[in-house]
């Protein structure tokens, strides 16, 4: 049985940042986040340690958007892992951290040779 507490609940931005990257290792055709280095422009496959440097999360009016920058695995449809990508962040953030409106967008910044 479930008692309900009375209230406010705060979650970080880095928290959202790491619940997104979790949910996004586990979906079908993502190799890992991704971040590209401002002074040379070079794409950088994120370790699960740094996922966050790929998410960006911001508010707009009472909806959280969730940046997600990733790498694909060769040979997979784009739309496909995109849709699933989608789905499964707003699940988990829904489920956990209790957001009803999220924006999810998904940035593919490369694929796996």
């Amino acid at each position: 049985m479930t008692n309900t507490v009375p209230g406010t609940l705060r979650v970080s931005n880095d928290c959202i940042a790491d619940l997104a990257g979790y949910a996004a290792l586990e979906c079908y055709g993502i190799v890992g986040m991704a971040a590209t280095d401002a002074a040379t422009g070079v794409l950088q496959l994120l370790p699960a340690q740094r996922l966050r440097r790929g998410i960006e999360v911001t508010f707009d009016g009472g909806s959280v958007v969730v940046d997600l920058h990733v790498v694909l695995d060769r040979g997979v449809n784009v739309a496909s892992v995109s849709k699933n990508l989608v789905d499964a962040v707003r699940f988990m953030l829904r489920r956990i951290a209790e957001f009803d409106d999220v924006d999810v967008r998904v940035h593919v910044e490369g694929r796996r040779a």
